[in-house]
């Protein structure tokens, strides 16, 4: 998003007021400014300073997370829309194929936050029906598409 140059300029302003505070103080003292009756583009500025901070916050919350997980950090990654960068991590590799197998539920159960009752026949991942088996929730039913093919 392009801002015009005096909202830029006023949001640097304002966070450069408050840059010996913490993050969080930051966000709280930009939140109690907007308040102020200042005109549109102090308005405007605020709004781009709290998304600044908010980012910010972000991205050290995602760094200390991620602060032990052994992959190499080069300052390249640091910079940029922090969304992004999540919604690319939580992404599963698509090369990877899943690997469907069907049980029958032998009494009512919920896999991935979805409930299905017993009696019912189902598609799932491998991991998901291995874990329904050894909980004696259902039985490995076999896949007739396979037989078929052979």
């Amino acid at each position: 998003m392009d801002f015009s140059e005096k909202i830029i300029d006023k949001k640097e302003e304002i966070l450069d007021e408050f840059e010996e505070l913490t993050l969080k103080e930051i966000a709280v003292k930009i939140k109690q400014a907007s308040n102020r009756d200042d005109g549109l583009i102090f308005k405007l500025a605020c709004l781009a300073a709290r998304v600044s901070v908010l980012n910010q916050r972000i991205q050290a919350i995602i760094d200390e997370n991620s602060a032990n997980d052994n992959r190499p950090n080069n300052g390249a990654n640091n910079k940029g829309n922090i969304v992004e960068k999540i919604i690319k991590r939580s992404k599963k590799p698509t090369d990877v194929p899943v690997e469907w197998v069907r049980v029958q539920i032998k009494e009512t159960t919920e896999v991935n936050g979805v409930r299905f009752p017993s009696g019912i026949q189902i598609d799932v991942t491998k991991e998901d029906a291995q874990q329904m088996i050894d909980g004696s929730k259902a039985i490995l039913l076999e896949d007739s598409e396979n037989k078929d093919e052979v």
